[in-house]
């Protein structure tokens, strides 16, 4: 689908729907938005200390030293401009998306493949992350959605860009529940300019519910002769009110007892005897402005199936390996409690083990190890509305290991968010 054709519908449908309805425009500018985020980052790793033993003797391993320390050590810096429009629907029916994302790369000092900043090759990478046209019929209580063209979820990431897909999708929403169905044909990643065509369109289908109670998710996702891939989000608390603790009764959404479970099964084409599965309990408790969470992540004896809660703050491994059992436990102020609003700092440890070494790949055989621990400390701050730089946000992350590489590495960043 080429882009140009997908814009020129898009605005045709907008602006013929506009000239129509001239009495619904006052309401479908004033609840449209325009979206703009600039964002620099700054992201450095070291290996401190990499010392292997492997057998295969002296020369090999000083080769594999050097090709970790080459991997490990990242020294990159850039910055982007998102913009991204999101309408409202013209008589509750029709609205479109647009969206532009743009990057470039101040420095690449390192030799590493992992591209976390910017592309290997470009010094500046830029698309329209978002060009679609969306539908929606219904009342307040129960409402169809559809979609068709490009979009971007414009999340949170450490990137500088994020992901773009292109496909169309339809969507059915009853009061707290809501049954999807997306197609997705082209994507780019992170640090890619251009779509690519899939080979085979990924297909998913989702049940969720979402409720001042808690919120429940079920996933399908489908690659025909790929993989397919199951997952399962529960998540509920109750006040602490409830158990006893004395609280205020317009304090008692800050004081909660909260746990989430969540599940995954893949299966690949490829390997169809390989048993990918992952499962992570987690239980936490809000105390007004401190959180305190723990959980239990185990992967499956083949490996994970992308299951990660507390483990997707980790800044320097992944927690998916073979038998991997990772206990994580995390702690959160947020500023305002120490009458520094804005500021918010997390804590977070990860005590690793039990890893299969020998279904391991073997890259990480050889460089690995059965059991390590990690720690992040992530700060931000949030200038308050009432100060000229309102929309600044200044974030640090930190990190620290005792996997064979010893790694340890930080992140900077400065962001400026403003909607209009």
């Amino acid at each position: 689908m080429k882009i140009s054709i997908l814009f020129s519908a898009i605005i045709l449908c907008s602006f013929t729907a506009a000239a129509q309805a001239a009495d619904d425009l006052p309401s479908f500018w004033d609840d449209s938005a325009l979206n703009l985020k600039v964002r620099s980052a700054l992201i450095k790793m070291d290996p401190n200390d990499v010392s292997l033993d492997t057998p295969f003797g002296p020369a090999v391993n000083s080769l594999l030293e050097a090709q970790v320390e080459q991997e490990g050590e990242l020294n990159q810096s850039g910055s982007a401009l998102w913009l991204h429009f999101e309408s409202a629907y013209l008589y509750d029916v029709i609205g479109f998306d647009l969206g532009f994302q743009g990057a470039v790369k101040h420095a690449k000092e390192d030799q590493s493949s992992k591209l976390i900043i910017a592309s290997q090759d470009d010094d500046g990478y830029s698309r329209l992350s978002s060009a679609r046209v969306k539908l929606r019929y219904g009342n307040e209580e129960l409402f169809a959605k559809g979609y068709y063209g490009r979009y971007s979820a414009a999340d949170e990431t450490d990137y500088l860009m994020d992901e773009s897909d292109d496909g169309y999708g339809l969507s059915t929403h009853y009061q707290d529940f809501a049954l999807s169905y997306d197609v997705v044909s082209a994507s780019a990643a992170k640090t890619e300019s251009d779509l690519q065509d899939r080979a085979t369109d990924e297909q998913t289908i989702s049940f969720a519910y979402s409720s001042d109670f808690g919120k429940a998710n079920i996933t399908r996702e489908m690659t025909e002769d790929v993989l397919t891939n199951d997952s399962i989000s529960v998540a509920s608390g109750i006040p602490l009110s409830f158990l006893g603790l004395p609280v205020a009764t317009e304090s008692i959404r800050d004081y909660l007892l909260i746990a989430q479970l969540d599940y995954a099964t893949e299966s690949q084409d490829a390997l169809p005897s390989a048993e990918l599965n992952q499962y992570e309990i987690m239980l936490a408790t809000k105390l007004g402005g401190v959180t305190l969470a723990a959980s239990y992540n185990q992967a499956g004896k083949d490996g994970g199936a992308d299951v990660a809660n507390i483990v997707d703050k980790a800044l320097i491994n992944a927690y998916d390996l073979p038998d991997q059992t990772t206990l994580s436990y995390a702690l959160s102020i947020d500023g305002a409690m120490i009458s520094a609003p804005g500021l918010s700092v997390s804590v977070v440890y990860f005590d690793s083990k039990n890893i299969d070494m020998a279904a391991a790949p073997l890259v990480y055989q050889l460089t690995g190890d059965k059991s390590f621990s990690e720690v992040l400390v992530d700060t931000k701050y949030s200038f308050p509305e009432d100060s000229f730089l309102h929309g600044l946000m200044v974030r640090s992350i930190f990190g620290t290991e005792t996997n064979q590489a010893n790694v340890s590495g930080y992140g900077l960043y400065a962001e400026y968010n403003r909607s209009f």
